[in-house]
C-alpha cells in the first residue's frame, strides 16, 4: 500500500482568504480538523503587517496559544514567512523591522503572557518582583500541610457548622475525604475570575435552578421522543407500513408534545403521568418491528419520567434545605479559610502558581470603585490602546478567567473591537483544565457576531472524511457535544480536483475490527486465560503486520487510546512478542517502573528503616539479592523484617557489629552456632538478644545482612549532609544499580529513567522544602495528583516503531494510519457518585443527611448537578472520539474486544430510525456510539454497496490459526535455508567448520520447546479428543462433537457447522450453570432458587437456567452435603490453583522431566470427616455416565492431586454432577 502524498495547493479557499484578509473588528473562526488553521493564521499575521493602508506592527499584536509547542510553532512559521517576504522585498523597511523583532513579539501561552504582564506591572499590586513559579509537587505538599494544620485548629475551635459538615461528609477515621472536598471546591473557585464571589454564590438558594435544569432536560427528552414517534408514524403511512398503528401512534405523539410544552417541573411530571400507551391493532406489516422498537424505547422514557420524585412535605423540605445549607456553609467557610491561608503562605515564600498568574493579571487590569462596581483599570486602558489585535488560538478551551482578561485587553469599549478568536468546539477536550466550550458556543450562536467557517479538510483522504461524517451526523447534537453536526460544520474534502489515487478506494476504507474473546475460551485454546485487552492487542498486531507487508512503515502507524494506564504496557509487550516494534509516549508510568520503584524504596528505608514493604523491596532487589527463602529465614529469626536492624543501629568500618555489641566476634564465625538455650533466652539486654538471633543465621546470610546494615548506616549518615541529587549519585556509584539497569532489557530507557531521578531531585532542591523526608513526601504528591512525568523518551519520530499514545496527546498531530483502540472500554463515571458534586454554573449539590435517623434523602439540586455533569462528561467523550478519528491522514482502523459480537450487533440492527437523546446518553463506550451510528445492516454490507466503515470479526480461533501459520512459516524458512546450505560445495574446510558449528544439538533441546505453563482445560481437551476418536463410529465421522442425529437441524448448516453451533450454545449454558452454582446460597429454600438466581445473575444467563434441572440438583443428596458444608464454613467454590509438575507427568509421550506449571479452576470441593470431596459440574449433552467419565477422568485426577498437595488432606471422593442426566457420578 503506497500513500499518495497530497500537497497543499497554494490557492486559498474563499473562506481562508476571508480570514487572511480580515483587518478590523472581532472575528470568530470555526476551524474544523485539518482545515489548515495554522497556515491561515500565519498568513493573516503577515497580511496585517504588510497591509498597505493600515499596517500593524508585531509589537501591537498579542498572539495567545494553548501550549508552548504551539506558540513556538507559530513563532517559527511567522519568522519563516517574514524571511520569505524579505527575500522578495529586501529593501522593505517595515519587513526588516518586523523580522528583527520576532523574538520579542508577544507570541506565547496565556500563562506566559500573564507572567510577562505582571512582571512589568508588579508595583500596581505590591507584588515582589523576585517571585518564582511553584513546583507542582511543592505546591501539593504545601496544600496538604496547610490543610492538616487548619483542620486541627478547627477541631480545637469546635465551630458548630464545621462539626456538622464533618459529621455529614466525613469518611472513615481520617480527614482524607474532607481534604479532598476542600481542594476540589478550591480548584473550582480558582477557575473563576473572582473566587470570593464564587464562594458566596455557592451559599445562595439554588434548588429552583436545579429544578428548572431538570425540567429543561426532561422537555428535551420528550421532544426527542415525539420526533421519533413522528418517524414511526411516517413508516406506518408508507406502502408496506403497519397502517393499523396510525391512530394510536399519532395520539401518543400528541400526548408527548403536550407534556413537552409544560413550563414547570411539577406540571411536566403530571402530564407525563397522563400518557397512555394502548394496545396496538394486529398487523402483518413487515415493518411493524421498526415501529414497535421505537415505541418501546419511548415507553421506557415515559415510565422513568413518570416515576420521578416531585416533592416532600413542606416542613420536611424546609428541614432538608436548612440541613444542607448548614453543611455546605461548613465546607465553604473551611475552603475560604484554606484559600486565604494558602495565598498568605505563597506570598511569604515569594511563590506563585499558574492560577495566580491569571488572577494577579486580573488584579492589575480591573479596579473597584466606591460603589463596589468593577471596571477596567488605567493600566488596562493603556494596554487596550496599545494593542491593535488580540489573536487567541484554541479558543474553545478558554475559561472564564481568560475571557475576563480578553475583555480588559480589548479596545472594544473604545469603539474598536479587535479580538480574533480561532477554534473548533468539536475539539474541546480539556474540561479537567476547566475549559468552557460554551464561551465559544455563545458567540458562535449569536447571529450578529462575525464568524467564518473553515470546514474543508486538507489532512485526510476522502475515505476518512466520509467515515467521520457518517458517525457524527448521527450522534453529535447540541444536547450532546454542544453543536448540531449539520452540513455547515461537517468535514468537507479539501481536494475537489483530486488525483486518481484520491478517488474512493476500498483499500483505504475505514475499518472496525471486533474481537470476540472470553476468558474460558482462551483457557481452552491457549495455555492460560487471555483478557479481552490481550486478545485485542494480538488482533492489532496481526493487522499491523499485514499493513507492513504491504509496504507501510511501522513509523507511519499510531495506536490511540482514551487513557493509557496499564493497557499501554500490555500493548507494547504483546506487539513486541508478535514481532511489531512499538513504544508508548506516555505522561504516566514513570514512578511504577521497576528501576525507579527500587531506588525510591531504598530512599524510604534510608529515611525510615522501620517500613517493612520498602525494606523487603530493597532486600529482594538486585542491589542486595536476598531470595524469598532468605527473607523467610530473617522473619523466622527476628520475628519481623524491620527487626533485622540492630537496636543501636551502629556498625564498624570492617562490617562487624561495634565493640559495645556483645558476641561481636561470633558473627564472623564460619560455623553455624546452636540455637540459644533457655537461660540465654531470658537475656534482657536488647543488643545481646539481637546478637543471639543473628547467631542463628547461616554464615553466608549473616554476611549479606551485615553488608546491607553497613550500607544503610552509611547512606543514613550521608543523607544528613548531602543534597538529594548528590545522595543519588553516591548510591548509583557505590551500588552500580544504574549500570545494572542499563544492562537489563530496554536498558537504555531504564538508565534514562534513573538519570531523570537526578533531574527531579535538582528540581526539588529549588523548592522551599529540604531534606530526604520532604523529598519522599514530594514524590508521593506527584504520584497522587497525576503529576507523573512519564518514562524517559529515547526514541525519535524517525525510528521505525509503532507509536502508542493517548488521544489527548495526539491533539494537533496527524498520522498516516491511525488505530483507534480500546473502544469497548467503559467510560469512567466514578466522579458522578461523589457525595458532594460541584459545577461552575450550578454551584454545589449534596443530599440531605439526617444524622439522628441516620438516613440520606436525595436532593433535587444534587440530582440536577449530577445530570448536568453526566451530560457534560458524555459531550466531552463524544468530542474526544471526534479528535481521535480526525487524526488519520490515509486510513482509520478502529478496534475493540467484546464477549459476544452477535449479541452486541443485535442491539443496533440498522441506522434508519433517528436516535433519541436517551439512547445516546445510555452509551457506555465509544464502540456503542459507533454501532448506534452505523447499525449492523450497514456495517455488514459487502461489494459495491459496502459501507464506508468495514466490519471484520475476529475470534480467538483466528489468533490461534495465525500463530500456527507463523510457526509453519518459520519451519518452511528453515527448510529453505537447509536446502541452500546443501547446495554449497562441501569440500572446503570453511564448509566443514560451518557444518560442525550449525550441527550442534543442545542436549536439552526438548526442554527449550516446552510451554512453561499448562492449564487443566488444555489437558482436558486433549483427553476428550482422544476419547471421541476412540469411540467414533462411521456415522459420526466429520462431526467435531457427538450430535444427536435424531433431532432436526434448525440451522440448516453442514454437520461440522452444526457441531460448532451446538458447542457455542452449550458453552453459554455451561457458563450460566457454573455461575449459578458458584453464587448460590444453599441456606435458602430450594423452591426460591430462581428468585435468588435472578438477583445474582445477568438476565441473559438467568434465562438459560432450566428451573427443573436446577431444582433437581438442589434436591439431590450432593446438594444436602453442600448445604451442611456451607453452614460449617467448609465449602469452597471456584478455587484457582497453580502447581509445579514434571512435563512427562502431563504428557507421557515426552521424555523430559523438566518442571512446568499446571493451573486450573476447581468448581467446588468441601471438607467432610477431615477429607476432601471434589465436585465438578458438567452440562454436556450425553446419554451415559461412561461418556462423562471417559472425557473427564484425567481432569479430576489432576484436580485431586493438586488439592492433596496444597491442603495436605486426602481426597476421598471425586464426583461429577451431570446437569443433563440430573445425577451424581462417582469416579474411581
Amino acid at each position: 500500500m503506497k500513500f499518495h502524498q497530497r500537497r497543499r495547493v497554494m490557492e486559498w479557499t474563499t473562506e481562508q482568504k476571508q480570514v487572511i484578509e480580515h483587518t478590523a473588528g472581532n472575528l470568530l473562526v470555526a476551524a474544523a480538523a485539518g482545515s489548515g488553521k495554522t497556515a491561515v493564521l500565519v498568513q493573516h499575521v503577515i497580511a496585517r503587517i504588510m497591509d498597505p493602508k493600515d499596517p500593524v506592527k508585531l509589537s501591537e499584536m498579542v498572539i495567545m496559544t494553548f501550549t508552548e509547542a504551539a506558540a513556538q510553532e507559530m513563532r517559527d512559521r511567522i519568522k519563516t514567512a517574514l524571511e520569505e517576504k524579505l527575500r522578495a522585498h529586501p529593501d522593505d523597511a517595515a519587513l526588516i523591522r518586523e523580522a528583527g523583532s520576532i523574538q520579542n513579539a508577544s507570541i506565547s501561552t496565556i500563562d506566559a503572557f500573564c507572567k510577562h504582564f505582571i512582571t512589568e506591572n508588579y508595583a500596581a499590586i505590591d507584588l515582589d518582583p523576585g517571585f518564582r513559579m511553584g513546583d507542582p509537587g511543592e505546591l501539593k505538599l504545601l496544600q496538604g500541610d496547610l490543610l492538616e494544620d487548619l483542620l486541627e485548629e478547627e477541631y480545637a475551635a469546635g465551630d458548630a457548622d464545621f462539626l456538622y459538615f464533618v459529621d455529614t461528609f466525613g469518611r472513615g477515621k481520617t480527614d482524607a475525604g474532607i481534604s479532598e472536598l476542600v481542594l476540589k471546591l478550591y480548584e473550582n473557585a480558582a477557575s473563576h475570575p473572582w473566587p470570593e464571589e464564587f464562594f458566596e454564590s455557592c451559599l445562595e438558594e439554588q434548588e429552583g435552578q436545579g429544578r428548572a435544569y431538570l425540567c429543561q432536560q426532561l422537555r428535551t427528552t420528550l421532544e426527542d421522543d415525539a420526533e421519533r414517534m413522528g418517524y414511526a408514524l411516517t413508516v406506518c403511512t408508507e406502502e408496506d407500513g403497519p397502517a393499523s398503528y396510525v391512530d394510536t401512534i399519532a395520539g401518543e405523539q400528541q400526548a408527548l408534545q403536550r407534556a413537552a410544552s409544560a413550563e414547570h417541573f411539577e406540571e411536566l411530571i403530571s402530564k407525563v403521568k397522563e400518557i397512555r400507551f394502548d394496545r396496538l391493532k394486529p398487523t402483518k406489516s413487515p415493518r411493524k418491528g421498526w415501529v414497535t422498537t421505537i415505541r418501546d424505547e419511548v415507553k421506557k422514557d415515559v415510565k422513568a419520567i413518570a416515576g420521578m420524585h416531585v416533592g416532600l412535605d413542606p416542613e420536611e423540605e424546609k428541614k432538608m434545605a436548612e440541613g444542607m445549607k448548614r453543611s455546605l456553609r461548613g465546607l465553604v467557610t473551611l475552603t475560604q479559610k484554606f484559600h486565604a491561608r494558602y495565598q498568605e503562605e505563597k506570598e511569604k515564600r515569594h511563590m506563585l502558581d499558574f492560577s495566580d498568574l491569571e488572577h494577579k493579571a486580573l488584579e492589575i487590569l480591573y479596579t473597584t470603585d466606591a460603589d463596589g462596581h468593577r471596571h477596567p483599570s488605567a493600566l488596562a486602558d493603556d494596554a487596550a490602546r496599545r494593542y491593535r489585535e488580540i489573536l487567541v488560538d484554541e479558543y474553545q478551551d478558554s475559561n472564564f478567567v481568560q475571557e475576563e482578561l480578553l475583555r480588559a485587553l480589548s479596545a472594544e469599549r473604545f469603539g474598536r473591537p479587535d479580538v480574533f478568536q480561532v477554534g473548533d468546539v468539536k475539539q474541546s477536550i480539556y474540561s479537567f483544565r476547566q475549559a468552557r466550550p460554551d464561551l465559544f458556543l455563545m458567540k458562535y450562536q449569536e447571529e450578529s457576531y462575525p464568524k467564518i467557517e473553515l470546514s474543508k479538510n486538507f489532512r485526510s483522504r476522502n475515505e476518512v472524511v466520509r467515515a467521520v461524517n457518517h458517525v457524527f451526523r448521527r450522534i453529535m447534537r447540541p444536547s450532546l457535544g454542544g453543536i448540531d453536526y449539520n452540513e455547515k460544520v461537517a468535514l468537507h474534502y479539501g481536494y475537489p480536483k483530486a488525483p486518481e489515487s484520491d478517488v474512493l478506494d476500498p483499500r483505504y476504507h475505514s475499518e472496525l475490527l471486533l474481537m470476540e474473546a472470553s476468558s474460558k475460551q482462551s483457557e481452552t485454546l491457549f495455555d492460560a486465560q487471555m483478557s479481552k485487552g490481550e486478545a485485542e492487542a494480538h488482533m492489532i498486531a496481526q493487522r499491523i503486520q499485514r499493513l507492513h507487508a504491504e509496504g507501510v512503515p511501522y513509523r507511519d502507524m499510531v495506536i490511540l487510546l482514551r487513557s493509557l494506564g496499564s493497557y499501554a504496557d500490555t500493548l507494547v509487550e504483546i506487539l513486541g512478542a508478535d514481532g511489531v516494534p512499538a513504544y508508548c509516549t506516555s505522561n504516566e508510568g514513570y514512578f511504577s517502573t521497576v528501576e525507579v520503584e527500587t531506588v525510591l524504596a531504598l530512599l524510604r528505608v534510608i529515611d525510615n528503616p522501620q517500613q517493612d514493604i520498602p525494606l523487603a523491596a530493597v532486600l529482594h532487589s538486585p542491589i542486595y539479592g536476598f531470595t524469598d527463602e532468605e527473607l523467610a529465614m530473617l522473619v523466622a529469626a527476628f520475628g519481623a523484617l524491620q527487626s533485622i536492624l540492630p537496636p543501636a543501629a551502629t556498625t564498624s568500618k570492617d562490617g562487624t557489629l561495634s565493640e559495645d555489641a556483645p558476641h561481636a566476634s561470633a558473627v564472623q564465625s564460619d560455623d553455624r552456632p546452636q540455637a540459644p538455650d533457655t537461660e540465654a533466652s531470658e537475656i534482657t539486654d536488647p543488643m545481646e538478644e539481637y546478637q543471639i538471633k543473628m547467631d542463628t543465621l547461616p554464615a553466608a546470610l549473616r554476611e549479606k545482612l551485615l553488608r546491607f546494615i553497613e550500607d544503610l548506616q552509611h547512606y543514613r549518615q550521608m543523607s544528613h549532609y548531602l543534597s538529594i541529587h548528590e545522595l543519588l549519585y553516591r548510591i548509583f556509584d557505590e551500588t552500580g544499580y544504574d549500570r545494572y539497569a542499563a544492562a537489563m532489557p530496554a536498558g537504555k530507557r531504564r538508565k534514562a529513567n534513573l538519570d531523570a531521578m537526578i533531574d527531579m531531585a535538582l528540581a526539588f532542591e529549588k523548592t522551599s522544602y529540604k531534606g530526604l523526608f520532604d523529598y519522599i513526601r514530594y514524590i508521593e504528591k506527584l504520584k497522587k495528583y497525576n503529576s507523573d512525568q512519564g518514562e524517559a523518551t529515547i526514541f525519535s519520530d524517525q525510528d521505525d516503531l509503532v507509536r502508542i499514545m493517548s488521544i489527548h496527546k495526539s491533539k494537533g498531530l496527524q498520522f498516516p494510519v491511525v488505530f483507534l483502540s480500546g473502544l469497548g472500554r467503559k467510560f469512567n463515571k466514578q466522579d458522578l457518585n461523589d457525595a458532594v458534586l460541584l459545577d461552575s454554573e450550578m454551584g454545589i449539590g449534596c443530599d440531605y443527611v439526617d444524622l439522628e435517623k441516620k438516613v440520606k434523602i436525595p436532593s433535587m439540586q444534587r440530582a440536577a448537578i449530577r445530570k448536568k455533569l453526566a451530560m457534560d462528561q458524555l459531550g466531552e467523550e463524544l468530542r474526544v472520539l471526534y479528535v481521535a478519528m480526525t487524526r488519520a491522514e490515509e486510513k482509520l482502523i478502529m478496534t475493540a474486544a467484546v464477549d459476544r459480537i452477535d449479541r452486541l450487533l443485535d442491539k443496533y440492527p440498522d441506522d434508519l430510525s433517528p436516535l433519541s437523546g436517551t439512547q445516546l446518553q445510555s452509551a457506555g463506550s465509544f464502540l456503542e456510539w459507533i454501532l448506534m451510528a452505523e447499525g449492523r445492516e450497514k456495517l455488514e454490507r459487502t461489494g459495491a454497496d459496502r459501507n464506508v466503515i468495514e466490519l471484520t470479526e475476529y475470534t480467538l480461533e483466528d489468533l490461534q490459526r495465525t500463530a500456527k501459520e507463523h510457526a509453519l512459516h518459520r519451519v518452511a524458512l528453515q527448510d529453505v535455508m537447509r536446502q541452500a546450505v546443501a547446495s554449497v560445495d562441501d569440500r572446503t574446510p570453511a564448509y566443514q567448520e560451518a557444518v560442525q558449528a550449525l550441527s550442534y544439538v543442545y542436549p536439552q533441546e526438548e526442554a527449550t520447546r516446552l510451554y512453561p505453563k499448562h492449564s487443566v482445560s488444555e489437558i482436558k481437551e486433549t483427553e476428550i479428543e482422544q476419547f471421541e476418536v476412540a469411540h467414533a463410529s462411521a456415522a459420526q465421522k466429520g462431526w467435531k462433537l457427538t450430535v444427536d442425529t435424531s433431532e432436526s437441524n434448525p440451522t440448516g448448516l453442514r454437520p461440522e457447522s452444526v457441531a460448532q453451533y451446538q458447542e457455542k450454545a452449550g458453552a453459554e449454558v455451561g457458563d450460566a450453570y457454573h455461575h449459578a452454582l458458584e453464587s448460590y446460597d444453599y441456606q435458602d429454600a430450594p423452591e426460591h432458587c430462581m428468585e435468588q438466581l435472578k438477583e445474582k445473575l445477568p438476565e441473559a444467563e438467568w434465562k438459560l437456567i432450566n428451573p427443573k434441572r436446577f431444582q433437581a440438583f438442589l434436591n439431590s443428596p450432593l446438594a444436602a452435603r453442600f448445604r451442611r458444608a456451607q453452614a460449617a464454613g467448609q465449602l469452597y467454590r471456584e478455587q484457582h490453583f497453580m502447581k509445579q509438575v514434571p512435563n512427562n507427568y502431563l504428557f507421557p509421550d515426552s521424555d523430559t522431566t523438566e518442571p512446568v506449571l499446571l493451573q486450573g479452576i476447581i468448581d467446588a470441593f468441601f471438607i467432610e470427616d477431615e477429607a476432601i470431596v471434589l465436585v465438578d459440574y458438567k452440562s454436556d449433552h450425553v446419554r451415559s455416565e461412561e461418556t462423562l467419565i471417559g472425557r473427564y477422568q484425567k481432569q479430576l485426577e489432576l484436580y485431586a492431586e493438586a488439592l492433596e498437595s496444597i491442603t495436605g488432606l486426602p481426597v476421598k471422593e471425586k464426583l461429577i454432577y451431570s446437569i443433563i442426566l440430573e445425577k451424581t457420578i462417582a469416579l474411581n
